[in-house]
């Protein structure tokens, strides 16, 4: 019997219209705010399906961290990202409807953004969907608490920020840093999660730098394409994992600005080496001085308008058996067991 699933895919677009530079009369506007959203008690970690206890200690709090922006003609958007691994859709998107209705937001211009920290705790309202990697827990109620309370969190810290817009100037850049490796391993026996020094990555380092109007930067806003996944599956701390310690080295190198990450599309990247909490902070530290020498640097200032879109698409899948499966393992596709149909 064929099996469908309905994966819902959410892709938000935010456009910045990148006009020749205006100095003085490009008119923008930027708030930021941070929220520390570490549990208060111990819940089970996201990430790995193997991991079902509840976390031991804290290595580094978890944050949701936001910049609002807003244009000459009045246009606004949020950028709201998160010290986590997955969030449900139902969670997202009761979040987004109560921003839109509080700040009169289109629900286009709310970015919800994880960082993919395979070291921050489950998020879920519902039991079935409560384990590690959304399969059910039985045991949720810490789970649900949790998830509550980050959702009113979530909206106090978009309301914060939208209340804090003040004039500033808009720079951007790129850099890079080269931990991040592909980890399709190809072997005699198929593709495994291993290490893939050929493979394709991205390891280009986005920046944008928001500058008060006293010069002086308020936030750096910046990305990478690679999984939070330095540490391994029996490590029962919580942590941001590298971009956290990213931020840090930005945050201090930027005395009162907020740091914020933003992940790329780094689903077959991992950090390397990824042996532990050691190797996290190692990395985070390579980052987070490539973010300040490309902020430090010439950039790129950003005028135009804000626009944002959104579409929703659902995905079918369908189970490969017989002639399909086998054609699929020699012609060395990635094992799966499903089919995109979307």
């Amino acid at each position: 019997m064929t099996r469908l699933l309905c994966v819902h895919c959410v892709l938000c677009v935010v456009a910045f219209l990148a006009l020749p530079s205006r100095g003085a009369d490009v008119d923008w506007s930027a708030g930021v705010a941070s929220v520390k959203i570490t549990p208060d008690k111990p819940v089970p970690l996201a990430g790995y399906a193997s991991r079902t206890k509840p976390f031991e200690r804290v290595d580094l709090d978890l944050y949701a961290k936001t910049l609002a922006l807003r244009d000459a003609a009045g246009h606004r958007g949020v950028l709201v990202t998160m010290d986590l691994c997955i969030i449900p859709t139902e969670v997202t998107d009761q979040v987004r409807a109560r921003i839109v209705e509080q700040e009169k937001l289109e629900p286009a211009a709310i970015i919800l953004s994880l960082s993919h920290t395979h070291s921050g705790p489950a998020v879920s309202l519902r039991a079935e969907t409560a384990g590690p990697t959304g399969q059910p827990n039985p045991d949720a109620s810490g789970t649900v608490e949790y998830t509550k309370g980050l959702q009113e969190k979530l909206v106090s810290v978009a309301h914060e920020a939208l209340a804090r817009l003040e004039p500033a100037t808009l720079r951007w850049g790129s850099g890079v840093t080269h931990f991040a490796m592909n980890r399709r391993e190809f072997t005699d026996k198929g593709v495994i999660l291993g290490v893939n020094p050929r493979g394709s990555a991205d390891r280009s380092v986005p920046v944008l730098r928001v500058d008060g109007a006293d010069g002086r930067a308020r936030a750096v806003l910046f990305g990478y394409a690679c999984h939070g996944t330095t540490n391994p599956p029996n490590h029962l701390g919580v942590s941001p994992d590298y971009p956290g310690y990213a931020r840090g080295v930005i945050e201090e190198h930027f005395p009162g600005a907020q740091a914020l990450f933003i992940a790329g599309c780094g689903g077959d990247a991992n950090p390397y080496p990824r042996l532990g909490l050691g190797d996290a902070k190692k990395n985070g530290d390579e980052l987070g001085a490539e973010v300040c020498r490309v902020a430090d640097g010439k950039l790129k200032a950003i005028g135009g308008n804000f626009r944002a879109r959104s579409l929703r698409r659902n995905c079918r899948w369908r189970r490969l058996t017989g002639r399909g499966w086998s054609r699929s393992r020699r012609r060395r596709g990635f094992i799966s067991r499903m089919r995109r149909e979307c």
